[in-house]
Parts: C-alpha cells; sequence; structure tokens
C-alpha cells in the first residue's frame, strides 16, 4: 500500500475498484478491523479473566494498579456476572474467580484491602485451605500425616 502525505487522499484497490481514503477514515477501518478480531474472539477472552480472577495475586495486581477505583471496570465486573449462569459457568475451571468476581463487585472493602500483600496472602492461604478440605473430603486422599500411619498400624 503506498504511503500518502496527511493531506493526500490514500488509495485502497480491491477487486471491485479503486477509491480515495484520507487518513482518519484509514483509522476508522483500522479500528474497526480491530474490534471485529475482538469480538469475535470475546468468549475466550472473557473466560480467560474469569479464570484470573481466581488468583489473589492478580487481584492484588490489579488493586495496586487502581482498576478497582475505575467506574468503567466496576461496570464491566458487573457486565462478566453472566457467567455465573450454568450455559457459561460449565467452562470455567477455576470456580473461585466467580466467588471473587462478586466479591470485587459487592464489597468495597474487599477491593480496598486486596492492596494490602498480607490480606492478598491470607486470601492466598484460604484459597489454598480450601482446596486442601475438598480435596480431603471429596475424594479420599489428602496429606497424611505420621499419626494417619500410625492408626493404620494400630487397626491392623
Amino acid at each position: 500500500m503506498p504511503l500518502a502525505k496527511e493531506d493526500e487522499p490514500l488509495i485502497i484497490e480491491d477487486t471491485i475498484g479503486s477509491i480515495a481514503v484520507n487518513e482518519s477514515q484509514k483509522a476508522a477501518l483500522n479500528h474497526q478491523q480491530r474490534y471485529e478480531n475482538i469480538a469475535g474472539d470475546r468468549f475466550e477472552l472473557e473466560l480467560e479473566f474469569i479464570q484470573c480472577l481466581a488468583s489473589p495475586a492478580y487481584l492484588h495486581h490489579l488493586a495496586t494498579q487502581g482498576y478497582f477505583q475505575d467506574a468503567s471496570f466496576l461496570r464491566f465486573l458487573q457486565y462478566l456476572k453472566y457467567w455465573k449462569h450454568p450455559d457459561y459457568a460449565k467452562f470455567i475451571i477455576y470456580p473461585h474467580g466467580l466467588y471473587f468476581l462478586d466479591l470485587l463487585c459487592g464489597s468495597e472493602a474487599f477491593r480496598r484491602e486486596m492492596g494490602d500483600v498480607r490480606f492478598r496472602n491470607f486470601v492466598h492461604e484460604q484459597q489454598f485451605y480450601t482446596w486442601q478440605y475438598r480435596s480431603r473430603h471429596l475424594y479420599g486422599c489428602g496429606l497424611t500425616t505420621n499419626d494417619d500411619v500410625l492408626d493404620d498400624n494400630e487397626n491392623k
């Protein structure tokens, strides 16, 4: 594509013919093409973002970068609540993302506290204990201790 000066129209040729386009129209076309690419991938992008919300470290990053004070970002979080519907939730691997989404949308205190490293670490520990408990009680496994081994030997 030939380069044109800012005042000169840019000629775009296609199979139908050629048309003259100025720089602002060219920028609008590029923006439209980028938007169409993003819209096509919207499902994957939103799913990945919901999955990221399951990470307390990522929530801490968002808090320290000021995203939780941005009204448009908070509206975006509200919009994402449709992922709680079973038709969409079935694609989510880390359900803590939905739990944290609810906390982010409903609790100013949670959004504020996520900026503190100690709170981030606390949330991460609680998340780990939840997974450990779930693993032990749902699947009958977990970390074995010496006391468990001694109890098994006494029962034999």
